[in-house]
C-alpha cells in the first residue's frame, strides 16, 4: 500500500512539473508574441505615416500634421529598439530632410501649374518617401545593421544641405542650443 501511495505521489509530481513547464512554456511564448504584436504595431505606424506623404501634394493641403505623425511613429519606434544605435538620429535627419522637400514644392509650386510641372515639383518628395519606406521595410525585415544609420544620416543630411543650397536658403540648424542632455 505504501508502495502505491509513493508511485502515485511520484506520476502526481511528475504530471504537476510537467503541467507546469507547458504553462511557462506557453506563457513565454504568449509573451514573445505580444511583444513582436508591439514591435510590428510600432513599424506599421511608421509605414503608414511614411506611407501617407507619397502621393501628398503640400501646396493643396497642410503638410505639418502629417510630418507631426511621422515625427511622432518614428519616436515612438526608436524608443522600443533597443541597441539600435544611430537609427534616432538618421530617422530624424529623415524627417528634416522631408520638411525641406515639402518647403521646396511649396516654393515652386504656382497656381497656373501643369498637371506634369506639379508631378515634377512634387517628384523628390515623393521620391523621398518612396526610399525612406524600402529602407525601414529592410530594417524590419534584416534587423539592425550598425553602419547603415550612420550612413543614410549623413546622405539626408547632405541632401538637405543641397535642396537648401540649390533654393537659396541657409542650411536648418542642427541642434537647439535650448536644449540640453541630461547629466
Amino acid at each position: 500500500m505504501e508502495v502505491v501511495a509513493v508511485v502515485i505521489s511520484a506520476l502526481s509530481l511528475l504530471v504537476a512539473g510537467l503541467g507546469t513547464y507547458q504553462a511557462n512554456k506557453r506563457a513565454n511564448d504568449a509573451l514573445a508574441a505580444s511583444h513582436k504584436a508591439a514591435a510590428d504595431a510600432r513599424w506599421s505606424a511608421v509605414q503608414e505615416a511614411v506611407q501617407r506623404l507619397i502621393g501628398f501634394d503640400p501646396a493643396a493641403e497642410p503638410v505639418g500634421e502629417r510630418l507631426q505623425n511621422l515625427r511622432i511613429a518614428m519616436i515612438s519606434l526608436v524608443d522600443q529598439l533597443e541597441g539600435w544605435d544611430g537609427i534616432d538620429a538618421w530617422l530624424d535627419a529623415e524627417r528634416t530632410l522631408g520638411a525641406t522637400l515639402a518647403d521646396q514644392v511649396l516654393a515652386a509650386s504656382r497656381s497656373d501649374d501643369t498637371v506634369e510641372q506639379r508631378v515634377r515639383n512634387l517628384d523628390p518628395l515623393m521620391s523621398w518617401a518612396h526610399v525612406l519606406s524600402q529602407n525601414l521595410r529592410r530594417f524590419r525585415s534584416t534587423g539592425h545593421n550598425a553602419a547603415a544609420p550612420a550612413a543614410l544620416r549623413a546622405n539626408a543630411e547632405e541632401f538637405v544641405r543641397a535642396v537648401c543650397e540649390q533654393n537659396g536658403w541657409g542650411p536648418p540648424p542642427s541642434t537647439n542650443p535650448r536644449i540640453q542632455p541630461l547629466s
